[in-house]
């Protein structure tokens, strides 16, 4: 690990250029990765990114957990195969000398049943690992097919595998969802969830909760329903991917709207597409957590479920409600209406219609604002569904046009 040692002492000397952790990366787009193979030829992200999702893994020949991760992204890798997700292992082990490495990977794909054939970058000098302020290993970023990095997990602890294995299946999924008609009769999911216990603290410690007729117990009672909570409704967000389907929905991930401060309070949220999709389902019939597993630390949670899906049952509820898998793109313009009266229709749009999959201003072609909807259904039914939005006491009038396009008029 002397080579860890110097890197760590580089990254402070070189703060003004180098990342302070990976996780700064998550949301942005990864800086170009290139360099060598073992074998000598060179091997870069660009012949990945853009094709499919890319699980970058940073490991040594003298770190245990990274040998047996290596191990099950292998599996991983072998079972969705090439079309569906790449993965490149980074090597820091230039100090030890490339011959070690070598015999190393030979011996592995040996003890392992068969050749290892992730293709792996020797950073020889260490280039890679400093670029992206990788010190930690085992280290593994996830990038989408689009080259923007949605996920980091560093070093190792109990429940990684699962984490580990919730991460690449996000990853894979949303890259590549089945079409309706070759749907499977069910699902298997693997997520994870940190759950803050919300309360009043004091001196870094829960002092009390939020409502003193609770009791420290509630508060973390809450924590768990609030983790399990998101878990099921990420859990119908990527069943719905699987077939196709893609509703608005905001993260929601469990939090506090003070993370440090004396006092920790859950967020409230607006109803949405997904939620109102999620209140038509019979849950029991269609979700099952067959496998689980929960940390609980001092102020938070770490929730870990593999969850089983019953496809054909949210398929039958698409049908039934006049879901389609293709999507419709309808402008809205209006005819009539004050700035005021414009946002009321948008954001009983945002909240009560259920085919909505996402929606956006376009200023480019009026002076005044028109709208892009695109919806989960058929034209005529997306115009009778916002004639019946709710605007409030205001008068509403929705016409569907040729090309389209929707007219909206409100008035008193």
């Amino acid at each position: 690990m002397r080579r860890m040692v110097v890197m760590v002492l580089a990254l402070i000397l070189a703060a003004g250029t180098a990342l302070a952790a990976p996780r700064d990366l998550i949301g942005k787009k990864i800086p170009p990765v290139a360099g060598k193979q073992p074998s000598g030829a060179p091997i870069t992200l660009d012949a990945y990114t853009g094709k499919v999702p890319v699980i970058l893994t940073f490991w040594s020949i003298y770190c245990k957990s990274c040998t047996e991760e290596m191990s099950a992204l292998q599996k991983l890798f072998d079972k969705h195969g090439a079309g569906k997700m790449a993965v490149v292992a980074v090597n820091e082990d230039g100090d030890v000398g490339l011959p070690r490495v070598r015999a190393f990977i030979d011996r592995f794909g040996a003890a392992e049943g068969g050749k290892l054939s992730l293709p792996i970058l020797f950073d020889e000098k260490g280039d890679v690992f400093r670029n992206l302020g990788v010190v930690h290993m085992p280290t593994l970023i996830y990038i989408d097919k689009e080259g923007i990095v949605r996920e980091v997990i560093e070093g190792f602890e109990n429940g990684r595998e699962l984490a580990v294995v919730s991460a690449i299946e996000k990853l894979v999924i949303s890259a590549s969802p089945a079409p309706l008609k070759e749907i499977e009769s069910e699902a298997l999911f693997d997520f994870d969830v940190l759950s803050p216990v919300c309360g009043k603290y004091r001196d870094g410690k829960w002092y009390q909760p939020l409502d003193l007729d609770e009791s420290h117990a509630d508060s973390v009672a809450r924590s768990r329903s609030q983790g399990e909570d998101y878990l099921r409704r990420e859990a119908i967000r990527r069943a719905l991917a699987r077939i196709g389907v893609t509703l608005s929905g905001e993260e929601r991930a469990p939090t506090c709207y003070v993370r440090y401060g004396l006092e920790l309070r859950t967020p409230q949220y607006r109803r949405d597409a997904l939620d109102q999709f999620i209140d038509r389902l019979n849950l029991p019939r269609v979700l099952e957590v067959v496998n689980q597993e929960t940390i609980e630390r001092d102020r938070d949670m770490q929730l870990y479920r593999r969850i089983k899906i019953a496809l054909p049952a949210i398929r039958e509820q698409l049908e039934a409600d006049g879901f389609t898998v293709g999507k419709t793109t309808l402008r809205i313009r209006f005819a009539r209406a004050t700035q005021i009266e414009e946002n009321t229709f948008i954001e009983s749009i945002t909240n009560d219609f259920p085919y909505l999959s996402s929606i956006k201003a376009d200023r480019t072609t009026r002076d005044r604002a028109e709208y892009l909807l695109v919806a989960h259904t058929s034209a005529a039914r997306a115009a009778e569904k916002l004639k019946a939005l709710n605007v409030g006491p205001r008068k509403l009038s929705v016409d569907l046009l040729a090309g389209d396009i929707v007219e909206v008029s409100m008035w008193r």
